[in-house]
């Protein structure tokens, strides 16, 4: 609901008929466009224009058509929700202060029920249902309660500018909401159409449509079945030296995004989290024979706190167990419970993001080998090829899995190629601000968007410290590690991982599933810090 910034004032149509004739027409509109949530800012504000400019509406009306747009896009999802899993949110300001008796606590005020005001009305009726309560101010609050996964939806009551600071917050955390505005302003006796206020707070049917998944209880899931037991189920008993190795690498570290997004995704398409399971554990062991091999070739020695593979074992062992892994990945999606025309699409996707990562780590290898002047445009295909095809094959295999259509599937390519590049953006701005105390991407010479950036700048600081850097000079990389912040690239940097962090958003707006876009963009959240 950022739109509600852009606009000078925000009023709600005082005559009653008004107000049902645009609700009306946003429920059409939304009808006719088939626009599925969630909207970015921009597009609801677009979209409200459109339907302002039908209606006729003055400017002053336009935050509150796209506040009911807004309704209008989320009804149907919230309908689906349990009310034990909503949260009603009411103003402080509905009280009568001349009579209200009611406490305050850290969270908001303890409605005593005395019958003075519509909050007591109200909040006997989301007790009844189950609801969460807040009568509070303020988004900090409410802020917590999103990031805490125990709210799945927002019914809000206040005045149009307080859903303007809530709206956003929710939007974050792609979570559904209605917002009932004040039908007067002033923090002051204020007061609300009662009858609207408690036809949303009940609606509720058996289905809702294109339903989220719970990130959180995937996700738990997802953990139990990298336990070594769960593994050995799945794998067989750990016999030879590379199955213990390969099998207590898989169960150890790791934030595991892409077999939850393997399981996830299919969860939100309609398919049963279980039968996704070998799939998902099969795009695992596609990663960490990656990184046992990556360790290798970069000579790295720790990893999650802890010596690498090759460190423990050595290096031919270790290339052993990472070709194990990826043996034991293909061997999983051979195997697994669909027919044969999708498990042989499924290898298809496994083969090609495997493909590209050899060839994006071919690359950075032979820049390593011989470092030399590199630009943005092919560091950028390193990460696309290195990082960002890996999160390709993770969504690919459980979208066809889930028989997700070719368009949809075509769009959640480009939202891979999106995320996985601002990850590892991402992973570079971290690495260049942590630099100092142990071997970093820059001290190593490995392509970077901030030697990419180096070698386009003009700065003599930076000048001087590539000219070392390129004739061998190990001190000229710490030289230049400095001048690139003298320089001020850094900046440069950022603006890239934020047209990145865009791209993936406006990607995920085209998706045509409610479900799958509310999920991608709860991961992308917590991905994309």
């Amino acid at each position: 609901m950022d739109v509600l910034t852009d606009e000078p004032t925000l009023q709600v149509p005082h005559d009653s008929v008004r107000r049902c004739q645009i609700a009306d027409a946003a429920a059409t509109y939304v009808d006719r466009e088939r626009l599925e949530p969630p909207l970015t800012a921009e597009e609801l504000a677009a979209h409200a224009r459109c339907l302002g400019a039908a209606l006729a509406a003055c400017d002053d009306e336009l935050p509150f058509v796209a506040l009911l747009l807004n309704n209008m896009l989320w009804r149907e999802v919230i309908a689906g929700i349990p009310f034990d899993r909503r949260l009603l949110l009411l103003p402080q300001c509905l009280a009568h202060a001349e009579v209200c008796r009611a406490d305050r606590d850290g969270l908001g005020l303890l409605c005593a029920q005395c019958g003075a005001c519509a909050i007591g009305a109200l909040q006997a009726e989301a007790d009844r249902l189950g609801y969460v309560t807040l009568i509070a101010e303020g988004t900090t609050v409410v802020s917590k309660l999103l990031m805490s996964g125990k709210v799945d939806a927002v019914i809000g009551v206040g005045c149009m500018e307080s859903l303007r600071r809530i709206f956003p917050v929710m939007n974050t955390h792609a979570i559904p909401g209605q917002g009932i505005p004040l039908l007067t302003d002033g923090c002051v006796r204020t007061t609300l159409d009662i009858d609207w206020a408690l036809e949303s707070i009940r609606i509720r049917k058996a289905e809702a449509k294109n339903g989220a998944t719970d990130l959180d209880a995937v996700a738990a899931v997802v953990r139990q079945w990298f336990e070594p037991e769960s593994l050995a189920a799945l794998m067989g008993r750990p016999e030879t030296e590379a199955q213990r190795v390969g099998q207590a690498w898989l169960a150890t570290g790791g934030k595991r995004w892409r077999p939850l997004l393997t399981a996830a995704v299919y969860e939100a398409a309609g398919g049963d989290i279980e039968r996704i399971k070998a799939a998902a554990v099969a795009v695992e062991c596609f990663h960490k024979a990656s990184l046992v091999h990556d360790d290798i070739e970069d000579g790295d020695v720790e990893r999650y706190g802890e010596p690498t593979v090759h460190a423990q074992v050595g290096v031919p062992a270790a290339i052993n167990v990472g070709d194990y892994l990826i043996g034991e990945g293909y061997r999983l999606l051979a195997s697994s419970e669909f027919d044969g025309a999708v498990r042989a699409e499924m290898l298809l996707a496994a083969a090609n993001g495997h493909r590209e990562l050899c060839l994006g780590q071919g690359e950075e290898l032979a820049f390593c080998r011989k470092p030399a002047p590199v630009t943005e445009a092919e560091v950028l295909r390193i990460y696309a090829q290195k990082t960002a095809a890996a999160f390709e094959v993770a969504v690919q295999v459980s979208a066809t899995a889930a028989g997700v259509g070719a368009e949809t599937r075509a769009l959640l390519s480009a939202f891979s190629q999106a995320v996985g590049t601002a990850y590892q953006i991402q992973d570079d701005i971290a690495d260049f601000h942590s630099v100092r105390g142990r071997a970093a991407d820059m001290l190593a010479m490995r392509p970077t968007l901030f030697l990419a950036a180096a070698c386009t700048s003009e700065h003599p600081a930076v000048r001087e410290a590539l000219k070392a850097v390129w004739q061998g000079d190990a001190a000229g990389r710490e030289r230049l590690i400095d001048a690139i912040t003298e320089a001020g690239l850094r900046t440069r940097v950022d603006l890239l991982y934020a047209h990145y962090k865009h791209e993936t958003t406006r990607v995920l707006s085209d998706i045509p599933h409610s479900g799958l876009k509310r999920l991608l963009r709860r991961i992308m959240k917590r991905m994309l810090r």
